[in-house]
């Protein structure tokens, strides 16, 4: 599989476990659009999801790499 945007080891072994759809996405906007929908809907803490929980910080810190690694590819 050959992925279309820069991504470190790190992103790439967390998308492979959580979205390993994003892997196969065309653009770095597209896998970040999905890594973003993942967080809205796993990585917010109960009972007020005003809050990342331990999975949403760490979705957020790939979704960050990735965002740098492509800038102005997407």
């Amino acid at each position: 599989m050959e992925i279309k945007y820069r991504i470190s080891e790190r992103a790439k072994d967390f998308l492979q476990e959580h979205l390993p759809a994003a892997l196969e996405a065309e653009t770095s906007f597209a896998a970040l659009k999905m890594l973003y929908e993942l967080i809205d809907d796993k990585g917010f803490e109960a009972p007020k999801y005003d809050r990342l929980n331990e999975f949403g910080e760490l979705a957020d810190e790939i979704y960050d790499e990735i965002y740098e690694l492509n800038m102005g590819d997407a």
